[in-house]
């Protein structure tokens, strides 16, 4: 017999499940043999489900036993792994451990405490669950459910065929469970040498993203202030964040390259009256940025991811004002309403740390905007649990009724989806009927509707985000492993305060040229030769430090790895990250300035130029 193994355990689900009462005329039913449905004899855990299978979504009792689930996730190809143990069984370790974790968390919120103390080990134990519940849900199953590596079309699909050459493995899905058990495993170190060792243990796009998860969030647990509002639980409830997103396009290919993202906060329902938040480490956090360098670095860093986005200056939070804070630590005290080690304590995080985690009452606006976040992303979901039923009709009449927040966009959102956004509303709709509401206004955002996608430039895109990375500060120019490339800049007259103008005046002076290559295709070889040379000899009467930055953003956009990265799109962050490292790599442009710093302007310019031409062509 198959076995139906959940992807929300039910330890969790029982927190929003009440005991089935047959309906009338059960005890005759039953006299006249008739079936009962497994799961739904009279005391056994239930759920109310708005379930949105169907074209007329249905108020259904569903067995907790039965549901957020599907059966045979994991077991069909333990071969391919050669695993020593059921992944299953692992999971269900990692649950049991968890439970318990959550249970004492459940238990002090239900007495009335202001909060909870878990060890560093908890704390850990719990971000890895966090992070398998996303991982596990239907989101990435179906994402990695192909049978054929070719089917897969994520944005990552190039680096995950050739990760599945390099390591032997036969289908997308065998690189899931193996990053499931690698991550299963995984001893989370109080030092964090884990985060270096997990990249050679899985699939190493996957592993950055657990790193993120693990590293660039708290965890905070919210409580509605009001004692007759609650949470709902989604299946995608664990696979959402709160966040801008836009379907992104190549600037030069038109190829869709998959959805630029900021995340802000993710989720993890414990209850309908509690729930985790993991909030961004890019949003304010009231005692840390007393510190101004803190607050500094935490704005640099935000201006810098929202550079991705068509609207940088429109990019915020709509929880930005949850009043949440992080946990107070063992190793820290706050002094005159500042951070500071404790006596004896240097930060070196250590296993038996200490954390304490406030239970944050939060207003009926932040429980209706959460429960909205939810109810926003129902077009990959197909069912709504909610334990109680008037607060679950207060809170989707909120939803279907507000015109804040920028929910309920008609066409955003939908690339690559089953169903449309307006066909969810039409059925949360019917939903509210059933509830007992009628003529409910629905009120919905046309404004995305026809409008193009955001296409854009990764090369432009990279500049912005290292512009907002290197602004206003003196840090970032001293690392000692670019601490040559600062040298050779300082030689040719560069500071701290003029680097970002020459990066971008270089690369404006890079598209120039760019652009009259273009644009004198199809002219008579002679002709062309001279705008070219023309256009070049401009370029050279420029500063050496800008052409000396010019060369480096030639050579990178002349590479042969810049060129992989054009055949084989592999994601932002490793182009981004392949871009800088050429930018600050020693080349023999460096070793001419060194060799010629004293040679005028006009000469320098020409000297740089020649050898960066003369290494090419070698």
């Amino acid at each position: 017999m198959a076995q139906y193994q959940h992807y929300i355990p039910q330890f969790l689900l029982r927190n929003f499940s009440h005991p089935y009462q047959p309906p009338k005329g059960y005890g005759a039913k039953k006299k006249n043999h008739r079936r009962v449905e497994k799961g739904k004899r009279k005391g056994d855990k239930v759920l109310n489900v708005v379930d949105l299978t169907s074209d007329e979504p249905q108020l259904i009792e569903a067995p907790v036993s039965r549901w957020f689930g599907q059966e045979e996730m994991y077991s069909d190809v333990f071969d391919t792994l050669k695993a020593k143990k059921d992944v299953e069984q692992e999971l269900s370790k990692l649950e049991s451990q968890t439970a318990v974790i959550l249970q004492k968390v459940k238990k002090a919120h239900e007495n009335g405490d202001a909060g909870i103390c878990l060890t560093r080990v908890e704390r850990n134990k719990l971000r890895k669950f966090l992070f398998i519940m996303k991982y596990r849900g239907p989101g990435f199953f179906e994402k990695y459910i192909s049978e054929d590596p070719q089917a897969y079309t994520s944005e990552d699909k190039h680096a995950l065929r050739d990760y599945m050459a390099e390591k032997g493995f036969i289908t997308p899905r065998d690189v899931w469970l193996h990053n499931l058990r690698a991550i299963l495993y995984l001893d989370m170190d109080a030092e964090g040498k884990w985060m270096t060792t997990l990249q050679d243990l899985m699939f190493p796009a996957d592993a950055a993203m657990f790193i993120f998860h693990a590293q660039d969030s708290y965890i905070a647990f919210c409580t509605p202030a009001e004692k007759d509002e609650e949470f709902i639980l989604t299946d995608q409830g664990y696979n959402l964040f709160e966040g801008p997103t836009h379907n992104t396009f190549c600037a030069k290919t038109g190829d869709y390259l998959g959805d630029t993202n900021l995340c802000f906060h993710e989720f993890g329902p414990v209850s309908p009256s509690l729930i985790i938040i993991l909030r961004s480490s890019t949003l304010p956090e009231a005692l840390e940025d007393k510190d101004s360098k803190v607050k500094k670095a935490r704005q640099r860093t935000l201006r810098a991811a929202s550079a991705q986005f068509p609207e940088p200056e429109n990019v915020r939070s709509i929880l930005e004002d949850l009043p949440v804070a992080k946990a107070m630590n063992s190793y820290s005290r706050v002094v005159n309403g500042r951070l500071e080690y404790a006596p004896g304590e240097s930060g070196t995080p250590r296993s038996r740390d200490r954390f304490t985690f406030r239970f944050w009452p939060i207003s009926t606006n932040h429980v209706n905007i959460i429960n909205s976040i939810f109810l926003d992303n129902l077009l990959r979901c197909n069912s709504i649990v909610f334990s109680s039923r008037i607060p679950f009709r207060q809170t989707l009449e909120a939803y279907m009724t507000t015109q804040a927040h920028g929910f309920k966009k008609i066409d955003v959102g939908e690339y690559g989806a089953k169903t449309t956004r307006l066909t969810c509303l039409q059925k949360l709709a019917i939903v509210l009927k059933k509830l007992g509401v009628e003529n409910v206004p629905i009120f919905f955002d046309e404004t995305g509707k026809g409008s193009k996608p955001f296409t854009h430039s990764l090369d432009d895109d990279w500049l912005e985000v290292f512009k907002n990375l290197f602004e206003d500060t003196e840090e970032s120019f001293d690392g000692s492993e670019t601490k040559l490339f600062w040298q050779t800049y300082r030689l040719l007259g560069g500071t701290s305060q003029t680097f970002l103008k020459d990066l971008e005046q270089s690369w404006r002076l890079y598209q120039f040229e760019s652009q009259i290559m273009i644009w004198t295709i199809g002219l008579e070889n002679n002709l062309r030769k001279k705008a070219l040379a023309y256009v070049l000899d401009i370029i050279l009467k420029h500063h050496p430090k800008r052409v000396w930055l010019y060369v480096k953003h030639l050579r990178w956009m002349t590479s042969k790895e810049y060129a992989m990265h054009q055949q084989k799109y592999v994601g932002t962050a490793p182009i981004y990250a392949a871009k800088t490292a050429a930018l600050f790599k020693q080349e023999i442009e460096d070793f001419i300035v060194k060799a010629n710093p004293a040679t005028d302007w006009g000469h320098l310019c020409k000297l740089i130029y020649s050898s960066f031409a003369c290494s090419m062509a070698e």
